[in-house]
């Protein structure tokens, strides 16, 4: 189990390094800065975890303490930028072009603001206390939030998709998908921690690192084979067909 765990571990970020190639590669950056900030934060917190754990292997001064803001760091920060992805995507899928923009837009500032609010409320309780926990509950929260939006997107894209002529095989889509993948294996460890209890917790481990697993590969497949515009297959008509065509168009419409 923790060979399995340290690949999970590993593995994701591995994909991930080769999907901000390819991403910075084909000149993306611009287009999703948000995602692009995103992704370099994750390899960022995967090299600093893996510093930390060493750390807690060869030194027994309050290495946990360490780690444990490591990760408390990382989770909150994480779920800040994962937030403003969903914003990004929203914007280039759903309301690209679409009539729900007036009145959805302000919803979504609404929220930031409250996101803006809550992370306020936990940096003055951080100075307030000097503790762990109640930061560490305040990121949870927002990470648990992020998760259900991830989720959310995922399943508004599914129900609305032909409404909203959305391709399936357009990249924003395509991290909507991989993120609602890990966002319904975060919900699910969420709800499976308090029935399990703690022996249970290297399994649901592998669940939610598995699933991260499949959102990068999912993200890399779409970066690796992005959607194609429509091409015009045979001789390209001439101009005399396409008088033709308008003159017997004009007949009809008559």
């Amino acid at each position: 189990m923790r060979s399995l765990l340290w690949y999970l571990w590993i593995a994701p970020y591995a994909v991930l390094a080769i999907v901000l190639a390819v991403f910075l590669r084909r000149g993306l950056k611009k287009q999703l800065p948000l995602f692009f900030s995103y992704i370099v934060f994750l390899i960022f917190y995967c090299l600093a975890s893996v510093a930390a754990d060493r750390v807690v292997v060869f030194y027994h001064t309050h290495p946990s303490y360490i780690y444990r803001w490591v990760l408390v760091c990382g989770l909150g920060i994480s779920a800040l930028l994962s937030f403003g992805v969903i914003y990004e995507l929203v914007n280039q899928t759903i309301l690209l072009g679409s009539p729900l923009a007036r009145s959805l837009r302000p919803v979504l500032r609404g929220s930031a603001a409250v996101l803006v609010l809550l992370t306020a409320v936990a940096s003055g309780r951080m100075a307030a206390s000097g503790g762990i926990e109640g930061v560490m509950k305040i990121f949870q929260l927002l990470d648990f939030s992020s998760s259900v939006l991830q989720v959310g997107l995922l399943l508004v894209l599914f129900l609305f998709s032909r409404m909203l002529r959305i391709s399936w095989r357009g990249l924003p889509v395509g991290i909507a998908l991989g993120l609602g993948i890990s966002g319904c294996a975060e919900l699910s460890a969420t709800g499976l921690l308090p029935v399990l209890g703690p022996g249970y917790y290297p399994m649901i481990d592998v669940l939610r690192l598995g699933a991260f697993h499949v959102c990068v590969l999912v993200w890399l497949g779409y970066l690796i084979f992005p959607e194609q515009g429509p091409k015009f297959k045979g001789t390209p008509p001439q101009e005399s067909d396409l008088e033709s065509w308008n003159q017997e168009l004009q007949k009809m419409v008559r």
